[in-house]
């Protein structure tokens, strides 16, 4: 049995934050396999012809029935990739049930630890959550985006984890908003988890480690030091960082963050950097085998001009 079973959804403007986040994986876990749902064909592909350890890729229309058909009608890209997160989970929950543990993980994630010290809190526990922790600047979006980030979303494969699950995967189908719904108390498919705690009481954990999902809705708030070679955030170690909101403009130039300049130097150099590096690197093994492929890119003009770097 595997420790773990991810999951992930893969568009072709997320390949390269995905392989870094594979990189990451390898580095720091064991024991696991990451199901890829491809998002569009090509990055099946390109996947399926690297054949990376660890990785399945599962073609999007493997899963899709006429129920998903219907929602993709209907919906914008991003908004489709958003609904097909806890579908996809359920199916790797239902159809690769020998692990442990389960997750989805969203493709802009880095792990600077092992994932064990996520579910070895509570290791009894079904599901898992990590909550915002918004900074002061972002407690206005606590009315947007939720309590609970789902950029990451543990649990078991018992009772309560597959009827949690389940119940979050019919929700998305049926109702995936690209804004916020403040009647329905809904923003994509991330507020659906907000009354788990209450629905399957004792049942779940929200990870009390600050090193769980920090991003740049919390990062302000803690001090990054590095202890013989691990990075902590105060006192505990970072296990995960979520990148959202950096954009590349090529392999070279890169947009930290949409909402402010970052002036921690200690942030900038051992959170940002490494990872700025390791897709500088991905794009241009990319190309070297792909010279065709030029996705997730944006043009510096559509970029806000708030921390610009060049590697």
């Amino acid at each position: 049995m595997d420790n773990y079973h991810f999951s992930t959804v893969v568009s072709q403007d997320h390949l390269y934050k995905f392989i870094a986040m594979y990189t990451s994986l390898e580095a720091h876990c064991t024991g696991y396999q990451i199901y890829v749902l491809c998002a569009s064909r090509v990055v099946y592909d390109i996947l399926t012809a690297i054949r990376f350890p660890h990785v399945v890729p599962v073609d999007l229309k493997r899963i899709e029935d006429d129920e998903l058909l219907y929602a993709k009608r209907e919906r914008i890209f991003h908004a489709y990739c958003w609904t097909l997160k806890p579908v996809f989970l359920h199916y790797v929950m239902t159809q690769y049930p020998d692990a442990r543990f389960f997750a989805h993980l969203d493709a802009d994630l880095f792990f600077f630890n092992t994932p064990d010290l996520l579910f070895s809190e509570k290791p009894d526990a079904s599901l898992y959550l990590t909550h915002h922790r918004n900074s002061p600047s972002f407690w206005k979006f606590y009315y947007v985006t939720g309590v609970y980030n789902t950029g990451f979303v543990g649990c078991r494969g018992d009772a309560a984890g597959l009827a949690a699950v389940s119940r979050w995967r019919g929700q998305c189908v049926e109702y995936c908003p690209i804004q916020e719904d403040p009647m329905r108390r809904a923003f994509g498919d991330q507020r659906y988890v907000e009354d788990w705690p209450e629905l399957y009481p004792g049942r779940v954990h929200v990870i009390e480690s600050l090193g769980a999902n920090a991003a740049l809705w919390n990062i302000t708030e803690y001090t990054v030091s590095d202890r013989g070679g691990t990075l902590f955030l105060n006192e505990d170690p970072l296990i995960f960082y979520h990148f959202s909101g950096l954009t590349a403009v090529d392999a070279n130039e890169y947009n930290l963050c949409w909402y402010y300049h970052i002036d921690s130097d200690d942030i900038v150099d051992r959170i940002y950097l490494p990872y700025v590096r390791l897709l500088k690197k991905t794009v241009e093994e990319l190309g070297v085998y792909y010279p065709d492929f030029h996705e997730g890119f944006t043009r510096r003009e559509l970029i806000p001009a708030t921390h610009f770097i060049r590697i």
